[in-house]
């Protein structure tokens, strides 16, 4: 017989098996399991899930065969799935003339026995098959050769779903890339962004500060009463602008900015928040108390060096009359997460209104009693965010606040 010769039509076939995208792909465990099914049913020593491509045979699964593939003109399976509604059975290979002169016979001699059921998928292309092969002749019953069909439509059931999952897959990886793309093109706007807040807005507020600021050094004494309060009124509005302009610029670089996590001191941290903040602890007469005991978290020092600061200015800004702020920096843990805590003794937050505090400029009190941009929080909530951890608020009116950043500790990052 002529080496196996290539079934009609062939490119259909060849193009349905590469696009299902199994050749030379891992071990799976569904087709293992489906040649050792094959095996004990037919008490063979080889068991095989055959692919023929165009010029090989690829084995998604075998036992008793130690290649991962064979020449196509080495292959019994290439013969079989030349009629894929039939089980090729070959009782005695060294006598049967169907495949007597076949090349797999000059390098196996000793094969004495082929079945193989081909695996055909739902518009009759025939991709491989389920075959068993032993060294001497023999038989198969109708059961046998039934079970041997019936594993090879369960092979051409999960190569169809793994098309399937490999359609999905594309069509995801195609999402992502989309998302990546979208994502990338955002980063670069918010990059001109933040550019455009560090320069091309910054110029003009330094120009009313600046020469707002030269008006009153000297001119003062030439300009009437009502001249120098509305003098007042620019110079108030420059800085509240430059101020804005600071916190729109952090939080806008909160995202593109590349966290360096590192076991972190939020005590040692604390404690520089403390001399950053000693002229507002001045006027104010308050104080900051800290537990030294706090665990060391994993973080980005800077970042929450940050967060610390903006709860502990809030802490000391939101004041009740005539009560001196004090501040407490202390830490606990639950879970998976360490806490700390930023508690304090001011004018504290009403239950309806805790839910809008973390919104970007959201503001509970009139700007002349406590002056803010309303990002202050929004900064900490995503600091804590971008920790994997989060920002919390337990408070009552006049009974203070106290505001929690969960983070994870370290080794646990």
């Amino acid at each position: 017989m002529q080496p196996s010769p290539p079934p009609a039509p062939e490119g259909p076939r060849l193009a349905r098996l590469r696009a299902l995208g199994v050749l030379d792909t891992l071990p799976d465990r569904a087709y293992d399991g489906i040649a050792a099914l094959a095996q004990t049913l037919c008490d063979t020593p080889i068991a095989l899930v055959s692919l023929v491509d165009a010029e090989r045979q690829w084995f998604k699964a075998r036992i008793g065969l130690p290649l991962s593939e064979t020449p196509r003109d080495w292959s019994f399976c290439a013969i079989a799935i030349q009629t894929p509604g039939e089980v090729l059975v070959i009782e005695d290979v060294r006598h049967d003339p169907r495949v007597q002169h076949h090349p797999l016979l000059r390098e196996q001699p000793d094969l004495g026995f082929y079945a193989g059921a081909p695996i055909v998928t739902a518009d009759g292309l025939a991709l491989g098959t389920v075959c068993v092969m032993d060294v001497r002749p023999r038989r198969l019953s109708a059961p046998q050769v039934d079970g041997l069909r019936h594993l090879a439509a369960l092979s051409a059931t999960l190569l169809e779903q793994g098309a399937q999952d490999v359609e999905t897959l594309k069509r995801n990886e195609v999402r992502l890339n989309r998302t990546v793309a979208l994502l990338e093109r955002k980063t670069v706007e918010q990059q001109r962004f933040i550019y455009m807040l560090s320069h091309d807005l910054r110029e003009p507020v330094n120009t009313i500060n600046n020469f707002s600021s030269l008006l009153v050094e000297d001119h003062q004494a030439e300009l009437m009463p009502a001249a120098q309060r509305y003098l007042g009124f620019v110079r108030e509005g420059g800085r509240r602008i430059g101020r804005l302009l600071d916190d729109l610029v952090e939080f806008a670089q909160l995202d593109t900015h590349p966290l360096r996590i590192e076991p972190v001191d939020p005590a040692a941290l604390a404690q520089h928040v403390t001399q950053d903040l000693a002229p507002v602890l001045q006027r104010c007469q308050g104080r900051i108390e800290i537990n030294t005991a706090l665990p060391v978290v994993m973080a980005d020092a800077g970042l929450l060096r940050v967060a610390l600061h903006n709860l502990v200015s809030n802490a000391l800004k939101f004041t009740r009359p005539g009560i001196p702020p004090v501040v407490t920096v202390g830490a606990s843990r639950s879970g998976e997460l360490d806490q700390i805590h930023v508690s304090d003794n001011g004018v504290g937050i009403a239950q309806e209104h805790q839910g809008r505090i973390f919104g970007l400029f959201n503001r509970l009190h009139n700007r002349r009693r406590y002056d803010g941009t309303g990002l202050g929080l929004p900064i900490c909530q995503r600091i804590a965010e971008l920790h994997q951890g989060r920002l919390t608020l337990e408070s009552s009116t006049d009974a203070g606040s106290r505001f929690t950043l969960h983070l994870p500790p370290a080794g646990r990052a």
